[in-house]
């Protein structure tokens, strides 16, 4: 995109929405906690000591992991707006006895709902539908999947065994907040039968999980596959946490990210661009990565699905974020579910040239579990990231574009890009490699002078910080 014409469309539209101003500032997330001086209060409502553990609770507008794509097959068409992700964390002291980092590993915690904090134990989906409440999917994958980590199996099976209780006391406490009359969560058989089937899935565990943390507690009953909790005949049963908010703060952010396409993107408009962007590609990802690794900063790397495999491997820090570009760079072709082929947990999509295709509406990126969608400002039409139905849209104010197609000089390209991220609070801008022959020779120098500008984060980051935000 023409950089010139980006910080048209920003000033036109601080004229137009004065919220705008507001993104350097104080913003707040909602939460809800039960610290360890509850455990008698648990007790006392029938739960057993060892199964609790103190935990705080968001609430986010968002669906999680499969939790759409199942509300789907089981309802029809459903609302995204209509779904929340309930995540619960534990909370010190028990929170201090492991390592951050094992909250933190991505073969552990599989579905990687942490949204940048520690602590994450499990999640749920749910669905509001006129007075009730359903609920799918109750997982915790570092429970469920601790013994890749034998040495901490004892203590995580130990310390958080009672995690469906907890969970679902969560869920019902959502339901009286939102003074809704039943909350309906499956009875086992139905939760194995939305379950993958390449899953080895052991059906106790889905009973221990499903219907005994029900059964034990609460008056229920059977219908139609689902447990009815009626929530004025279980109220005295609920155990309800402690309402807190804490500051978010809102700085100057910069998000520098990478389309990785090779010549991918320009086959049958520059053979030339093609092939020498085919032979060199390898060479220039490895320079950036050795140029970013020395200033240590978060970068966003979007690929194309195609080429996941071969430059995947080198990304591995967890100063990388990895998103998809399309899985073809074929903008007349579908192209969300050959993304999920390639790679099922990646968060975000990257829209090729900045088309907003028919493909991508909320509801198919919901239904393919992404969680934010990055395109230009212009095709977006909003200069600051904006929760949507669940999707966080992420404005890209400029990229390299200019000096291929206008042949705009490197120099005046930086003075442009530099004066577009002093100007703006919100800034997030993509270099190709394709056209690094344009810039990478001078990249060093420009990551000089713009890594003080302001607090570098990655897509997925900027993505957790706005749910967050907007927890309920």
């Amino acid at each position: 995109m023409n950089i010139a014409e980006a910080e048209k469309l920003y000033i036109a539209s601080k004229i137009e929405d004065k919220e705008l101003n507001n993104w350097i500032g104080q913003s707040i997330s909602s939460f809800r906690e039960s610290s360890s001086n509850r455990i008698e209060e648990f007790y006392s409502k029938g739960f057993k000591k060892r199964h609790f553990f103190p935990h705080k609770t968001f609430y986010l507008p968002k669906t999680g992991p499969d939790g759409y794509k199942i509300a789907s097959r089981i309802f029809g068409r459903v609302n995204p707006s209509d779904m929340v992700e309930v995540v619960l964390y534990t909370v010190s002291p028990v929170l201090d006895e492991f390592p951050e980092d094992l909250f933190f590993d991505d073969d552990l915690v599989w579905h990687q709902q942490q949204f940048g904090k520690k602590g994450q134990i499990a999640t749920s989906n749910l669905l509001i539908k006129n007075m009730d409440l359903y609920s799918m999917i109750h997982l915790s994958d570092i429970v469920q999947r601790i013994s890749r980590k034998r040495e901490y199996k004892t203590r995580i099976e130990n310390r958080f065994k009672g995690w469906p209780n907890m969970l679902l006391n969560s869920i019902l406490n959502f339901a009286l907040e939102n003074q809704l009359e039943n909350v309906f969560t499956p009875i086992s058989e139905l939760a194995l039968k939305h379950t993958d089937k390449k899953r080895n899935v052991k059906k106790d565990l889905f009973k221990r999980i499903y219907d005994l943390s029900v059964n034990r507690y609460y008056e229920a009953e059977k219908t139609n596959g689902w447990w009815k909790i009626n929530i004025n005949d279980n109220r005295e049963k609920i155990v309800i946490p402690e309402r807190k908010q804490e500051e978010m703060k809102k700085e100057k952010t910069i998000c520098l990210a990478h389309d990785i396409e090779a010549g991918l993107g320009h086959i049958g408009v520059d053979s030339e661009l093609v092939e020498s962007a085919n032979r060199n590609h390898k060479l220039y990802l490895k320079e950036m990565l050795e140029i970013e690794k020395d200033f240590n900063i978060p970068v966003t790397y979007n690929v194309v699905g195609c080429m996941l495999n071969e430059v995947r491997e080198q990304m591995s820090s967890n100063r990388y974020c990895i998103a998809f570009h399309s899985y073809d760079h074929n903008v007349e072709e579908k192209q969300l579910n050959k993304c999920r082929k390639a790679d099922y947990r990646i968060k975000g999509y990257r829209t090729p040239q900045s088309k907003i295709t028919s493909e991508l509406t909320i509801d198919n990126l919901a239904f393919n579990n992404f969680e934010w969608l990055a395109s230009s400002v212009n095709s977006l039409k909003i200069t600051q990231p904006k929760l949507e139905k669940g999707i966080v849209n992420i404005p890209v104010l400029f990229d390299d574009y200019p000096m291929y197609k206008d042949k705009i000089c490197y120099k005046d390209w930086e003075n442009q890009a530099i004066s577009a991220i002093e100007e703006n609070d919100f800034v997030a801008f993509c270099l190709h490699d394709c056209y690094a022959e344009y810039w990478l020779p001078h990249y060093k120098n420009f990551l000089t002078k713009i890594r003080s500008m302001g607090k570098f984060k990655t897509f997925n980051q900027v993505a957790d910080e706005e749910f967050l935000a907007n927890s309920l």
